[in-house]
């Protein structure tokens, strides 16, 4: 059968059991399999909207949008808008309340507050736009959810970390805002692994950072002042981590500092090879926002309904925990 011939219900039988519950089935497949569909059914000159609400401009959702745009730009039939959530429900909120009166066929959204987004993607839903939502998941469900691997990347960054601080030791935690899923996950992840991994090592602070370079580094300063002998830290994300190495190369103990970060963007591999941050665990993100398009794809060509799921999709993203004795291989192409 060619792929201008697939049914709808064929194309929901195979969206169902095979695009959102297989993790075998490659992006790079995925989006040529139904670039042909995408193309036909452009045929009325219909212009069918897809949308991404970001939590706030930075590299991991322009990267991203980045992956979305190399799928979705060779579908002339979609078109493709990136909104600015300004880290603030109310406003993630406003933008959902446009999309779907505007008839947006899919939208997907990194979510302020998992909680708070629930009401709008509930409203999605009926009016039938499916949602996808990126690493930050919603208590409502949804059609996808397609994230890294927040709690066991963040174990085993946990198991590195302790290995490299030879198994002893006081660390700091900084923290994300309170009311995001990927904080707890990613927060708990790191304490149970310390716990199973590496009981003498000791979390003697755990203090939020609100994503930010400059706050982690006020942050992490307060707590040298506090915590003299703390010789690690691990920041929920890249930047938080980075802060901390901007205090610790200020102050003279970044030789003593064990320091791991999370989501692997370019300036954190660059500093891993500056010697600085000891590592991070790095994802591939334009890849996560390429197979996040191709469902989109699917969803619009196939006049597949936000009502036709009965679960949510899921698909966790690979990921390496990064140090210097393997950096070297990711290649420029994959630094976002």
């Amino acid at each position: 059968m060619s792929d201008t011939n697939i049914t709808k219900s064929s194309r929901r039988a195979l969206l169902k059991s095979t695009a959102l519950g297989v993790g075998a089935i490659t992006t790079g497949a995925f989006s040529a399999t139904f670039s042909k569909t995408a193309r036909a059914a452009s045929a009325d000159g219909e212009k069918m909207g897809v949308a991404f609400i970001q939590y706030v401009a930075h590299t991991v959702p322009a990267a991203w949008s980045k992956g979305i745009e190399e799928v979705l730009g060779s579908q002339p039939n979609i078109e493709y808008q990136l909104l600015d959530g300004q880290a603030k429900a109310e406003v993630q909120v406003s933008l959902m309340d446009t999309l779907i009166n505007k008839g947006t066929r899919v939208i997907f959204l990194q979510p302020v507050d998992s909680v708070a987004l629930a009401p709008s993607i509930a409203r999605a839903k009926r009016e039938g736009i499916a949602v996808i939502t990126l690493n930050i998941d919603a208590t409502e469900p949804h059609a996808a959810h397609i994230e890294m691997s927040h709690y066991y990347g963040a174990k085993d960054i946990a198991k590195v970390m302790g290995e490299k601080m030879g198994g002893k030791g006081k660390v700091a935690i900084l923290n994300a805002p309170p009311g995001i899923i990927i904080r707890d996950q990613r927060e708990q992840g790191f304490i149970d692994g310390l716990k199973e991994y590496h009981p003498d090592i000791e979390i003697v602070a755990n203090q939020v950072a609100d994503w930010s370079r400059k706050k982690a580094q006020d942050v992490f300063t307060t707590i040298m002042a506090s915590n003299p002998d703390v010789t690690g830290v691990y920041g929920i994300n890249d930047s938080m981590a980075l802060g901390a190495v901007d205090v610790a190369k200020q102050k003279g103990t970044l030789d003593k500092m064990t320091i791991f970060g999370n989501d692997g963007e370019k300036d954190a591999l660059a500093s891993i090879e500056a010697g600085e941050l000891t590592g991070t665990q790095y994802t591939d993100v334009y890849q996560q926002g390429r197979y996040a398009a191709s469902v989109a794809t699917v969803l619009v060509t196939g006049a597949v309904s936000a009502r036709d799921f009965e679960k949510q999709g899921h698909l966790l993203m690979p990921y390496i925990i990064v140090t210097a004795d393997n950096v070297s291989s990711i290649t420029p192409e994959q630094r976002w």
